[in-house]
């Protein structure tokens, strides 16, 4: 029984399987192409873009149902803009101890300045971490 890819990519789509039909196409070219490699890798390494399509969707909708408008992550802060910023202790709040062990946290600060610089990139960070937000 042969089948399209086409054919295929339609049957993973009705399945919800998203991820898996975006790179069908790449993966099979990638096996004719490659030699040596089994269908076990082959099916291994679709199941591995599905799981990461649906990592990415879910990151997606956690930045999207957090209502945060810019997108900033704390890996890109630049902690040279104020060397007075406690960076151990803002380090050790965002490592979200506090969120598990459901404890609440309060920064004080200039309205503009402290809270705002480290809130926002902290809320986009939980959002990859997956704790809801809201």
């Amino acid at each position: 029984m042969s089948r399209t890819i086409e054919e295929v990519e339609k049957q993973l789509r009705a399945l919800r399987l998203h991820g898996m039909a975006q790179t069908l196409q790449a993966r099979c070219l990638q096996a004719q192409q490659s030699e040596g490699i089994s269908i076990l890798d082959v099916l291994t390494q679709l199941a591995q873009d599905e799981l990461d399509c649906r990592q990415s969707r879910l990151i997606e909708r956690h930045l999207h149902q957090s209502g945060l408008d810019d997108f900033k992550i704390m890996r890109d802060f630049d902690w040279s803009y104020n060397p007075k910023l406690p960076k151990r202790e803002i380090l050790d709040l965002l490592s979200v101890k506090f969120v598990q062990n459901a404890d609440d946290a309060l920064l004080i600060g200039d309205l503009c300045t402290t809270p705002l610089v480290i809130c926002l990139p902290a809320g986009y960070d939980q959002c990859f971490l997956e704790f809801p937000l809201g």
